[in-house]
């Protein structure tokens, strides 16, 4: 074999495992990154479970002071 040839079969052979490397790093990267997409959407669905809580008791602390609010207005024969 010529010089050229074993320096063409070396040049592929290192071109094959760069792109081999490369596809490993890459799906190693992106299974990181949907691994962290996965746990910001675990957190968001936390928090928006929290704030709908929030809002519920908000909601019902209202209506509670609605009612005691017509109560009042009712003892002292006021118009609503």
């Amino acid at each position: 074999m010529t010089e050229t040839v074993i320096v063409a079969l070396i040049s592929a052979g290192g071109s094959v495992l760069i792109a081999m490397t490369a596809l490993l790093l890459n799906y190693r990267g992106f299974t990181t990154l949907e691994n962290r997409m996965g746990a910001i959407e675990t957190r968001v669905n936390s928090l928006e479970i929290r704030v709908n809580q929030r809002f519920d008791d908000l909601t019902g602390a209202i209506n509670e002071l609605d009612k005691r609010l017509t109560r009042v207005e009712i003892k002292l024969h006021i118009e609503p």
